[in-house]
């Protein structure tokens, strides 16, 4: 699948470097190239999620995503792309009573998109899969 507008979009919204930088157009491109992968592994079925620990109080979870890109698990560490799936920088994600994971793949899927309906979760989307 090709970069969308929206995708291109996205990356320039989080892309950190101020508009005159010379780092700025690589740090679009690499924003662009990665959500691109994501999206692709979303839709394929090819990314992962996992519970690294739960809170003592079982209010937040640190959790772990990634995924497949050439035969290869690329874990997700930027925290800028972690925020898009609503995790924060330290990889926790604040919830119980229902599934964190599937919650922040979900979220994480409608930011890719321009709306719910392009988005259309139930009828694009592989089964989720647990990162061990």
């Amino acid at each position: 699948m090709r970069t969308t507008k929206h995708i291109t979009n996205l990356a320039q919204k989080i892309a950190d470097e101020p508009k005159d930088s010379k780092y700025r157009e690589s740090q679009i491109k690499y924003f662009t190239d990665e959500l691109t992968r994501i999206k692709n592994a979303l839709l394929n079925g090819k990314f992962y999620c996992g519970v690294v620990s739960v809170s003592s109080n079982g209010m937040s979870r640190k959790i772990k995503i990634g995924y497949i890109y050439k035969g290869e698990l690329n874990i997700i560490h930027n925290p800028r792309i972690l925020k898009l799936a609503g995790i924060n920088k330290n990889g926790n994600i604040s919830g119980c009573g229902m599934d964190m994971l599937f919650h922040s793949q979900y979220t994480l899927f409608h930011n890719l998109h321009t709306s719910y309906k392009k988005a259309y979760y139930q009828r694009r989307m592989k089964r989720y899969r647990e990162l061990i």
